[in-house]
């Protein structure tokens, strides 16, 4: 679940605004991005047991070629307390492609396993992910859509492979910024629904709810 506490690593390298946090149990998670000279990016993790000091910073993932700098969307994070893993789901512009990854620990953020595309294409995504036990949805602005669209990834398998994808708002809409949680056997999502008229910054909140397969 997202961490409620402000109780976060101080980081003068790490990309403003690109921190985010998870708890669970004992322990702590964080992740955020910190640019290389090139503008490339690396994503960071450390952990925090029991509100101690938080451990040296670990590289989660250092593939990312893009030139974007800190003008890249933010990483997600879910710490399970059923499984004991950590994911991360973010968007990154590696040498075969950029798109939305996904990456996860199961040692507790000491290492993270090799990233897994979720969704390639060009256009920098924000994405949010959650997990209960075997069960991991990855949700995100989908990167080659026309028309901004939230997509969905699914996994039964802790987030070894997603088994399926789909689409999560209507063709009609111009959804951004996802938020994604799974509650026992059902997917809840909400996100932004923006004006089809670029001159009214007004939003709605949309929210939707499904089961599991």
């Amino acid at each position: 679940m997202p961490a409620a506490s402000a109780f976060l690593p101080v980081i003068p390298a790490a990309c403003p605004a690109s921190m985010r946090s998870a708890t669970s149990g004992k322990f702590a998670y964080a992740v955020w991005w910190e640019i290389r000279r090139d503008s490339s990016a690396m994503l960071m993790s450390s952990r925090s047991i029991d509100d101690s000091a938080w451990s040296p910073a670990i590289i989660a993932d250092s593939t990312d070629h893009g030139v974007l700098g800190c003008a890249r969307p933010a990483p997600s994070i879910a710490a399970d307390s059923t499984s004991g893993y950590v994911h991360v789901a973010y968007f990154a512009e590696p040498k075969g492609g950029g798109g939305v990854f996904f990456s996860h620990s199961m040692d507790s953020a000491k290492t993270f396993h090799s990233p897994v595309g979720i969704v390639y294409g060009e256009n920098p995504s924000r994405a949010s992910v959650a997990a209960h036990g075997d069960r991991v949805v990855v949700a995100y602005e989908d990167p080659n859509a026309t028309q901004p669209m939230i997509g969905l990834a699914l996994s039964k398998s802790m987030g070894h492979i997603f088994e399926q994808r789909m689409q999560g708002t209507s063709g009609n809409a111009l959804a951004r910024q996802p938020v994604v949680r799974i509650v026992r056997d059902s997917i809840r999502l909400w996100w932004s629904e923006y004006a089809a008229d670029p001159t009214i910054s007004a939003t709605r909140q949309m929210y939707r709810e499904g089961k599991w397969n």
